[in-house]
């Protein structure tokens, strides 16, 4: 790795995030030369921001089915970061101007009570020891490229692969973990359906998530902590909002989770 090049560039997005965040993709040096770098980058800047009111508490996943995969035309699976202080609860109002431009996307999303440690050969009965819990999830996401459609999949996720917050429903579903790729998701936008999708949508099993995850050491390092927020990916392609929009998702066997944008 470049050390030079890779502390431009968390130099660059740490000032992105703390100013206005929206980033080009023209300057060469400011783009990461792999997936390695990437994720590398995004986990310093983390570490370089993180304070005892805003903290990491877990990882989004993108790029787990195929709606979203032929959407970003990326054919992998891409993680990115969530933090405290952008997770919200359902019925909260979220400000449009906050954002550069502010989509949804509905997720199913697992607590963790235990460490995951890495390793690249867990099995679904292996890694559901792990999970708390299960839970419906909007992750917000937020298009703050130039055109992110001419951004390689490493440039986007040295900047954490659009994440930008999440809704989270309750945790005390009792989900029948071997149907959970049965499980359907539907969300609604102004009472009106957008798209729905199934569990078994998200690599064929939403368990396979958090299995790819926990065998990346480049992006969790030794271990998943455990308490862990994770959204396994999206059953709907992504909706951008516009201001007054009231977005709904309901994952079956759950309650339905709502956000409004004001």
């Amino acid at each position: 790795m470049d050390k030079n090049k890779i502390n431009n560039i968390v130099r660059y997005l740490i000032n992105k995030r703390l100013n206005k965040y929206f980033i080009t993709n023209f300057d060469s040096d400011l783009i990461p030369s792999n997936q390695a770098e990437a994720y590398y980058i995004q986990n310093t800047v983390h570490n370089s921001i993180n304070s005892e009111y805003d903290d990491v508490i877990g990882r989004k996943i993108g790029c787990t089915t195929k709606v979203m995969q032929n959407y970003l035309k990326i054919d992998h699976p891409c993680a990115g970061t969530i933090r405290k202080s952008n997770c919200f609860k359902s019925g909260d109002n979220l400000e449009l101007q906050s954002y550069t431009k502010a989509g949804v996307e509905c997720e199913i999303a697992v607590k963790l009570k235990n460490n995951i440690p890495f390793g690249d050969n867990y099995t679904q009965e292996d890694i559901l020891i792990y999970i708390d819990s299960i839970f419906p999830a909007i992750e917000v996401v937020d298009d703050r490229y130039d055109n992110w459609k001419n951004f390689s999949a490493d440039h986007l996720i040295a900047d954490d692969f659009f994440s930008a917050g999440c809704v989270l429903g309750r945790e005390e579903f009792k989900v029948d973990f071997k149907n959970i790729e049965l499980i359907k998701g539907t969300m609604y936008v102004n009472d009106k359906e957008i798209g729905q999708g199934l569990g078994k949508h998200i690599l064929g099993n939403p368990l396979n998530a958090l299995i790819w995850l926990a065998g990346r050491k480049d992006i969790i390092g030794n271990f998943i902590p455990k308490n862990s927020i994770i959204l396994l990916g999206s059953l709907v392609e992504t909706y951008w909002v516009s201001k007054g929009d009231k977005v709904e998702i309901n994952i079956e066997g759950m309650d339905s989770v709502y956000i409004n944008f004001i």
